[in-house]
């Protein structure tokens, strides 16, 4: 119950002392976390952490919190599921997620473009018309490729190696997954970062209540992992229509439209490449078992889940700041200058983590050591990687080529090395793969550079 506020004019105004207390001592802590962080920005950098970067890191702190507690409840749903559906079931998972999300990559084209033009953005009727027509093309693409997407179901299904049952519930994983994406979209474009960590916070929580609710002895399928996934995103994204309905209209503007579908279109390749990198679970799948597929998601996500999510992070304030700022060669001096701390502290830090989820998951899933190693040196590049396109892509259009390049390069690399390798030496032959699937781009990418620096 809220306590009832009372007149200063009043004679039994009592001064709140909790207030006037709490208020250095927030200013106290953000103090101390300015030093905290100040240390190794001045160490890595060889610079004052200057208001500027302060203010980026406060944002990006705020994400932070709300990702991290996320990460950590989608952390346990991870291994609470592997552990409960067994490696064939959730293999059959991982194959569903990995599918959706190429099935989901024309939905979400629009979405980019949107962050860039709206972060830029002068004012907020701007920002709206930005937003709410970028809102439209992806409403109506995405029911237009569903509809296809449905019409062909047991071609496409055919194509993939799945059942028409597992197909049909990709397509509605796709489908919520790039709503709660697009509702997400906006709390960046308006710098929201405490709308943002919690919406994240909270879809993990429902996802791993959902999960525990629906599970019992004669609910132990991939189908248990897939409703929860479906509920979590549905219930944050609809809260989300609510929080933004002042940004989201019936509002289609030409000018911004074709700003919009230009840049996609020059970004549709590279995304297309990026969602196909997935493709080596379908790989697993062909040549070996779906059990193997359950053991290889075991390992995929506390490594290059987690060093993405840790990316996702950064890249939730990284990516807008990137498209207003005036020069990107700093920002491009400062990744690389970065580089080698992140090999230092990722490299056994992911190793580690992949050893104690391996403890939880059961003797179901071996554990191997030099399988864990070639998953922590991917996860460091991917972060390299994902710091390099992102960069590129708050350029407009001509970084979009740049990275749609580096993507279908990924993609050629990844299945030409996982067709020979998957045969011979099995998930070991797909975890170093993925070493060179990301660091071609990656040093493609860096040849880029006069691109990335571009203002």
């Amino acid at each position: 119950m809220l306590p009832v506020l009372k007149s200063r004019c009043c004679s039994n105004y009592i001064p709140n002392k909790a207030n006037s207390v709490s208020v250095p001592l927030v200013a106290n802590l953000r103090q101390f976390g300015y030093r905290l962080l100040s240390a190794p920005y001045e160490l890595i950098f060889k610079e004052e952490m200057g208001g500027e970067a302060q203010r980026f890191f406060v944002s990006t702190s705020q994400v932070a919190v709300g990702t991290l507690v996320g990460a950590l409840v989608t952390l346990a749903f991870s291994i609470i599921a592997a552990r409960a559906l067994g490696p064939d079931e959730f293999g059959s998972f991982s194959i569903m997620v990995t599918v959706s999300v190429i099935l989901a990559v024309l939905m979400g084209l629009s979405m980019a473009p949107m962050i860039k033009y709206a972060s830029g953005a002068q004012n907020d009727a701007i920002r709206v018309r930005i937003i709410s027509t970028s809102s439209v093309e992806i409403a109506l693409l995405t029911a237009a490729l569903t509809a296809i997407y449905v019409l062909l179901t047991p071609q496409l299904s055919r194509l993939f190696g799945i059942s028409s049952a597992l197909f049909l519930f990709s397509i509605a994983y796709a489908v919520i997954s790039a709503f709660f994406a697009l509702m997400m979209s906006p709390l960046r474009i308006l710098s929201r970062m405490k709308a943002y960590a919690l919406a994240n916070a909270f879809q993990s929580v429902i996802l791993l209540a959902v999960f525990l609710a629906f599970l019992s002895d004669d609910m132990r399928s991939w189908q248990v992992a897939a409703y929860s996934s479906y509920v979590s995103y549905a219930v944050i994204g609809l809260i989300l229509v609510v929080y933004l309905r002042t940004y989201l209209r019936l509002q289609f503007d030409r000018f911004w439209a074709k700003k919009i579908i230009n840049y996609s279109l020059f970004a549709a390749p590279g995304a297309f490449a990026a969602a196909f990198l997935g493709v080596d679970r379908l790989l697993i799948n062909a040549f070996t078992t779906t059990a193997n597929v359950g053991i290889y998601n075991a390992y995929f996500l506390p490594s290059i889940t987690v060093a993405l999510m840790l990316w996702g992070i950064f890249n939730a304030s990284f990516f807008p700041y990137a498209s207003k700022s005036g020069d990107r060669g700093a920002l491009f001096r400062k990744i690389n200058r970065a580089v080698p701390y992140l090999v230092v502290s990722l490299v056994p830090s992911i190793v580690f983590l992949e050893f104690i989820a391996f403890i939880f998951y059961g003797s179901r899933y071996p554990f191997s050591w030099e399988i864990a190693f070639f998953f922590a040196i991917a996860a460091v590049i991917v972060v390299v990687d994902e710091s390099y396109a992102s960069l590129a892509g708050s350029v407009g259009t001509s970084g979009a080529k740049v990275v749609t390049i580096s993507s279908v390069l990924a993609l050629a690399v990844l299945i030409s090395v996982d067709v020979v390798l998957i045969p011979l030496i099995g998930i070991s032959g797909a975890a170093l793969t993925l070493i060179f699937a990301n660091l071609a781009p990656t040093a493609y990418l860096y040849s880029k550079r006069s691109i990335l620096v571009r203002s």
